[in-house]
This record gives structure tokens, C-alpha cells and sequence, in this order.
């Protein structure tokens, strides 16, 4: 009923998925802090097939002066896929779906920061995909959280919540 007929089979006949994991099974993560010197804070992370690089710039001046807001900072987060990160190679401007991603994940990472402390300055987050295995989406935030909670002096510098990474189990206390 609306849906279409396809080919594609998610398990097989052992309740086995496609890539080899089991139905309870999670993707494999591995999370890599610090991995750029010239960004502020930096990640590599490894979600699954998928593998992203982020980095976080600033606080720093906001160009053009007129968006800078005189009671907080702003963050501006950039999502893109490069061209050789899927099958067939994609065009490499900015997609819309990159564009809404973008915002999306701004949305969602915006609560981890404190603005208020950085008015009229900018902190800009860039998650690049390098190769994508569908969750880009998820792992591009896991990417983001980490290169801001593994910022020099995150805590200082961007008021980082550590309730962010206790909760996902990386701290043990």
C-alpha cells in the first residue's frame, strides 16, 4: 500500500543483516579526539561504514559585522558530503539536503554550547563525510559533539556540558 516493490533484503534467512551484524548488534564506532592542529577542537569518528572528520573554529569575529548579536555568540555548523564519499560521485556544492542537515544539526548542538558567554563572536562547526554508509546524519552529530567536548578547554572556553559525554558512556563516574 504506497509502498514499491524492491529487491533489496535487509536480513537473510539467519536473521543476518547485509553488512554482517546481527539484528541486536550496533555498528561498530570508533572516536578519535584532537586529530587537527589548527582547529580548536577536532574529530575523526568512524560510525559503522561511515567516517567524518569535524573541527570547531572560535570564538572569533563575526563577518559581516551586521549578523554578530550583541547579547550572544552564534553558531554556525556546516554538513557536507565531498564528492567522493558515496558511489557515484555527487555534485560538490551544497545540496538542500546538506543545507537542512546543516540546521538540524545546529539545532541540536546549539544546546551544548553557552553563547551567552561569547557575544558578537561566531563558533563555527564543520563535520565533512568523508565516506557514507547511510546514519551520516547521527554520526555527523556524534562527530560534533565530540570535536566540542574534546576542545582545548572546552569547559572554559564553550561552557560544555559534561552531562553530553557521561551520558553516552564516556565517562565512567
Amino acid at each position: 500500500m504506497g509502498g514499491r516493490e524492491t529487491d533489496v533484503v535487509l536480513l537473510d534467512e539467519n536473521g543476518i543483516r547485509s553488512d554482517g551484524r546481527k539484528v541486536n548488534e550496533t555498528r561498530k564506532v570508533t572516536i578519535k579526539v584532537g586529530v587537527l592542529k589548527n582547529a580548536d577542537g577536532s574529530a575523526y569518528i568512524e560510525f559503522g561504514g561511515n567516517k567524518i572528520l569535524a573541527g570547531v573554529f572560535g570564538p572569533r569575529d563575526v563577518h559581516p559585522k551586521h549578523m554578530s548579536n550583541p547579547d550572544t555568540g552564534i553558531l554556525r555548523v556546516r554538513y557536507h558530503m565531498e564528492p567522493f564519499s558515496v558511489s557515484e560521485r555527487k555534485n560538490p556544492a551544497p545540496s538542500r539536503r546538506e543545507i537542512e542537515i546543516s540546521k538540524v544539526l545546529k539545532e541540536a548542538l546549539e544546546p551544548a554550547v553557552i553563547l551567552e558567554k561569547f557575544p558578537r563572536t561566531a563558533i563555527d562547526v564543520y563535520l565533512e563525510v568523508l565516506q557514507a554508509d547511510g546514519g551520516t546524519r547521527c554520526a555527523a552529530l556524534d562527530a560534533g559533539i565530540s570535536c566540542i567536548s574534546g576542545c582545548r578547554n572546552s569547559n572554559e572556553r564553550y561552557g560544555m556540558f559534561m552531562c553530553c559525554r557521561k551520558s553516552c558512556g564516556c565517562f565512567n563516574s
